[in-house]
């Protein structure tokens, strides 16, 4: 989900959220359940960028690709996992690449697996995940032609 649509959610019920800095706060929480305030906590790191003007179209594409991947490797069933199975059997680095991604997330502290990874990127994460990216669109733009 696009952090736009998360902050407009919680300003429609009557809970905006609020940087202070580089904390992220939600007005009136008590307006929201404790599993939406949950949510809000697991893409933080997300909303901060977006809300501090640093997170592009281009970062939601790649960050919306990789967290449809965990999907798939979580075994969430999604209308993309046969295009994503293709994609695997056809391009095992890319396979391997999104293996590594889940390492590197693990080896940032992501331990509950049902749970957002955005608070778990960094440099290293980010670069990856553009290569696998790429490398997506690179595949499905070649199946098209």
């Amino acid at each position: 989900m696009h952090p736009k649509q998360i902050c407009d959610d919680l300003a429609f019920l009557g809970s905006p959220l609020v940087l202070d800095g580089d904390d992220l706060y939600i007005e009136h929480p008590e307006n929201v359940y404790p599993e939406l305030v949950e949510f809000v906590q697991s893409h933080k790191k997300r909303l901060i960028q977006y809300l501090k003007g640093e997170y592009s179209m281009q970062d939601h594409k790649v960050k919306q690709t990789i967290d449809k991947i965990i999907n798939y490797f979580m075994g969430i069933d999604q209308e993309m996992n046969p295009k994503i199975d293709d994609w695997f059997n056809h391009d095992w680095d890319a396979a391997t690449k999104a293996a590594r991604l889940l390492v590197l997330f693990w080896g940032n502290g992501w331990r509950d697996l049902n749970s957002s990874v955005s608070n778990f990127e960094d440099e290293v994460t980010d670069k990856l995940s553009l290569e696998i990216y790429e490398r997506a669109i690179s595949y499905f733009k070649g199946k098209k032609a």
